[in-house]
């Protein structure tokens, strides 16, 4: 491995998201979904509809729900008191009906990391019905984003990763 091959491996993906948006021969359902999350507030959660299916089902490691209803008041809750939001796209694969996504959420809240920016990564596996998302899983670290950053749990959580790592 070259030097510059180890340097990279420590810095955050690259934010694609705006070079994925120009491209013109990826999917409709694609460009829709880089725009509604490329600025995700509570703003854009009345517009769930023209991305979700009605029946959707939405699986995350907080919660799960199923239906558009649902969808739209767990978003709602979950955006309290966020004071920005975005999701910096890196990759996508598609296969048929099938979607996986890589992302990074930036996150700003002002109960967590003193209300500095977050950055959590993820990966969303979505499946699509009639052009609109039917399923969708997402998987992240909930203690790189919530856990670490609250004052006690992080003060713990740091301590319990030091005590895992060889001396």
């Amino acid at each position: 491995m070259s030097k510059q091959d180890s340097n990279s491996e420590n810095q955050q993906p690259k934010d694609r998201t705006e070079e994925l948006k120009a491209q013109e021969d990826q999917p409709e359902i694609i460009k829709r979904l880089l725009n509604y999350y490329d600025e995700f507030s509570d703003v854009n959660i009345d517009k769930l509809g023209d991305l979700y299916h009605e029946e959707v089902t939405f699986i995350d490691p907080i919660h799960q729900v199923h239906g558009l209803k649902d969808l739209q008041h767990y978003f709602k809750h979950t955006m309290e008191n966020v004071e920005e939001c975005h999701f910096a796209f890196t990759d996508y694969a598609q296969n048929d009906d099938h979607l996986f996504v890589n992302w990074q959420m930036r996150l700003m809240h002002p109960k967590l990391a003193n209300g500095q920016e977050i950055v959590v990564p993820g990966v969303s596996h979505m499946e699509f019905k009639n052009d609109k998302i039917i399923m969708q899983r997402d998987y992240y670290d909930m203690g790189a984003m919530i856990y670490e950053h609250v004052t006690l749990l992080g003060y713990i959580i740091g301590k319990v990763k030091a005590r895992m790592v060889p001396a």
